[in-house]
């Protein structure tokens, strides 16, 4: 069969595009079991239009990765049902909502969670006409009412091949970051055993952490760097490695792999030690990520972070002496929470040794722990149609306010951290760059080659962007005193 597979845009101002990895997984997967692929990214495009070419599907799959790209991939579904073509979505917000989805009257399957089997299996049983039930990780509509199959259980991902990059262009992906002008976002791993309330990764990972084989990554990578010039590594990992022999393990596959690269990640701030920072310095890391959320030791347990906030200043310190650049983020508007608790996180992000500190707001994700959590007691509710789910804003995006917190001081707390951040220099090879500024400029660079209606949305929202975190950041000094920020 003949499978077209689409990204569905945001048109969100403050990113720059990432690979997308979940698509590219699958495509490969079902290229290798004799099925032709191709794959479209409104993301990367920016033309508004979506160009197939003479590749005419048989199933068109799209991908939903946040709610912000529902409008559009129901917009794409539309055209398709048209035509009488199945139309199946994934990704990680229609995993959590696949009734919502399924109820918009334009979609005829969703994948939940992992894709590769799921995948293969509907494209098997549209072939031969046999029944979906048995799908495990299979939502659809049969008779007007929807059918949600049981999850799948996890996948061996040695069992996953190593990913094609051929079928898009790497270099539309491109981002300079930290010791490098070419960088990539590449997955080493799925899920992760911690249990925080706020976040997706229970809902869908169930607690569990699986290590791709990194042999096949190292194969990507090598592809990368002999085909296209790749000299940087994001590894979008929601956790890089729970144990030291895990990292220690790839460490040594780097290093022996005789591969020049600088690559960064994300780990927890209290479960590492001195000697296996320098082991990864050693095998090109320069950044990591390590997400605090709260300098409120009340907070900690509250939400089931339980980071040793002590020790997270030490870690910190150690990537300094080392010279991994640190990167924390923080997050504010916790519902109930107080303004002692944010001065507690505010005042502890200034003393901690880290080079950047990004803050995020606490928006619901539904199916999360906090989300049951708060519609019991009537104080949240879960979206009830795909328009209301698309509204849904989480990490740096400002909504629903449940905290004790007025809604004005929370922009101006975020502002003036985004600003701060903003004008950093970033260390950038011997000497140093704002990184953030060439990004930015990158990606205006982009907008203007497309010349097209979507691009010049994207650079308006851009400006306005820009012009908001100047305004709270700037014109409330009171507020940002009051706070410790000025």
């Amino acid at each position: 069969m003949r499978i077209l597979f689409i990204n569905s845009a945001t048109y969100y101002a403050k990113h720059t595009s990432v690979l997308p990895l979940g698509i590219l997984s699958i495509a490969t997967y079902l290229q290798n079991h004799g099925h032709s692929v191709k794959i479209c990214d409104r993301e990367i495009d920016g033309t508004g239009k979506l160009k197939t070419g003479a590749f005419i599907p048989d199933i068109v799959a799209i991908a939903a990765p946040s709610f912000e790209g529902f409008p559009d991939a129901v917009k794409i579904s539309k055209k398709f049902v048209k035509k009488n073509i199945p139309v199946v979505w994934g990704g990680q917000a229609p995993s959590l909502v696949p009734n919502l989805v399924l109820e918009s009257g334009v979609v005829d399957f969703v994948v939940i969670g992992e894709g590769e089997y799921t995948f293969l299996s509907l494209i098997n049983a549209i072939a031969d006409k046999t029944p979906f039930n048995e799908i495990a990780g299979l939502a659809f509509v049969d008779n007007d009412e929807i059918v949600i199959n049981p999850d799948r259980p996890f996948a061996d991902l040695a069992d996953f091949p190593v990913i094609d990059y051929s079928l898009i262009k790497p270099e539309k992906y491109f981002v300079p970051y930290i010791g490098c002008e070419k960088m990539l976002h590449i997955y080493a791993s799925k899920g992760c055993p911690h249990q925080c309330t706020y976040c997706y990764c229970m809902c869908l990972h169930k607690g569990v952490w699986r290590p791709r084989p990194f042999d096949h990554i190292l194969s990507e990578i090598e592809y990368l760097i002999d085909t296209h010039g790749l000299d940087g590594v994001c590894f979008t990992d929601d956790l890089f490695g729970p144990s030291k022999k895990h990292i220690n393990s790839i460490c040594d596959s780097i290093i022996d792999s005789g591969m020049k690269f600088a690559w960064g990640c994300n780990m927890r701030a209290d479960s590492t030690t001195k000697e296996e920072l320098q082991k990864m310095y050693e095998a090109g890391c320069r950044w990591i990520l390590f997400g605090i959320e709260s300098g409120s030791k009340v907070r900690q347990n509250l939400i089931k972070k339980n980071i040793e906030i002590d020790v997270a200043q030490r870690t910190a310190q150690y990537c300094k002496e080392i010279g991994i650049y640190t990167t924390v983020t923080f997050i504010i508007g916790f519902p109930d929470e107080t303004e002692e608790e944010i001065r507690q996180s505010i005042q502890y992000m200034q003393v901690l040794d880290a080079d950047a500190k990004f803050p995020n707001f606490c928006g619901i994700i539904p199916k999360t722990e906090l989300a049951e959590s708060l519609m019991k007691i009537k104080r949240w509710q879960a979206p009830q149609t795909w328009k209301e789910a698309a509204k849904f804003r989480v990490m740096d995006r400002y909504s629903d306010n449940l905290s004790n917190i007025k809604d004005k001081e929370l922009k101006i707390i975020l502002s003036s951290f985004y600003w701060t951040n903003l004008l950093m220099k970033y260390p950038d090879r011997g000497k140093s760059s704002r990184v953030l500024f060439k990004r930015a400029f990158a990606q205006i660079t982009d907008a203007l080659r497309w010349g097209t209606f979507y691009s010049f949305l994207l650079i308006l929202k851009s400006a306005f962007e820009f012009i908001k975190i100047l305004f709270y950041a700037k014109m409330f000094p009171k507020i940002l005193k009051k706070y410790g920020l000025k």
